[in-house]
């Protein structure tokens, strides 16, 4: 699954020495890592070629997931990942780094990349610094790619469902959809408008549906949009102050008194 547009949080970096440089990049190596980790996603750093941009290798950030558009090859012991286009050991081989796992094969989305320029473009630019004596040199570029719109297609065909998307509350749109069922009553409608006015004053991000539709089709349009929490407000809410919580990944119902919901 793709966006219409392609949205790219790129960022470079400049330094005097290649071991600069390499410790760098496992800082945001490491950043990239907790950021997939947070949407839930499982992502090898992946030795992959470097294109036109570097003749060293370069490193993608794969997603494993079936709609993926690559294949790697990875070890189960160590962190060792090899796009197959780069890699010179096969699936069943022993790992390369490690010596102790096999290698397995996998399909995977490419959601981020790395690329060690070297002194390439300082050259073709002739862009240098002076270090300390007063030197011109000439710098160690890096490149660093996170791709926001393909994370976020990955993350819907990894999570969604037969009903339609579920997104990892990470990165939801908001926090809950609150789906009002006044369609026929005014005292469940004043429920639920004093519900999402107390819920936005505590910051919360929540979608609200009072549309003057049927029930069904309510839940089914919310279930295709995968907020993380639904919140149903019906006779009981009106009644008792007591709500129905939906949560979309595992479909668990909990009835939740508006204080506790508030909190």
């Amino acid at each position: 699954m793709r966006g219409r547009e392609f949205g790219m949080k790129d960022m470079y970096s400049f330094h005097e020495t290649q071991e600069d440089f390499e410790k760098f990049y496992e800082v945001v190596k490491a950043s990239y890592l907790k950021t997939f980790a947070r949407c839930g996603l499982e992502v090898k750093v992946t030795e992959a070629s470097g294109g036109a941009f570097s003749e060293k290798l370069s490193y993608e950030f794969m997603a494993l997931t079936d709609a993926g558009e690559d294949d790697i090859v990875y070890c189960g012991h160590c962190t060792h990942c090899a796009n197959v286009e780069v890699a010179k050991e096969k699936e069943g081989d022993t790992c390369p780094k490690c010596g102790k796992g096999t290698l397995k094969k996998a399909r995977a989305a490419e959601v981020g990349n790395v690329f060690d320029l070297g002194q390439k473009y300082p050259k073709a630019f002739d862009f240098t610094y002076k270090d300390k004596e007063g030197k011109e040199q000439t710098p160690i570029v890096g490149c660093y790619g996170l791709g926001t719109t393909r994370l976020m297609g990955t993350l819907v065909e990894v999570f969604a469902d037969e009903k339609g998307i579920v997104w990892p509350e990470a990165v939801a749109p908001f926090a809950y959809h609150l789906v009002s069922l006044g369609r026929d009553s005014d005292e469940i409608s004043k429920t639920a408008d004093a519900l999402y006015k107390d819920l936005v004053k505590a910051n919360v991000e929540v979608l609200y549906d009072d549309r003057d539709l049927r029930a069904g089709e309510k839940f089914a349009e919310s279930d295709l949009l995968g907020v993380p929490h639904r919140i149903v407000v019906g006779n009981e809410a009106a009644a008792e102050g007591v709500f129905e919580v939906v949560e979309r990944a595992t479909g668990a119902v909990t009835k939740v008194p508006r204080t506790k919901l508030l909190k």
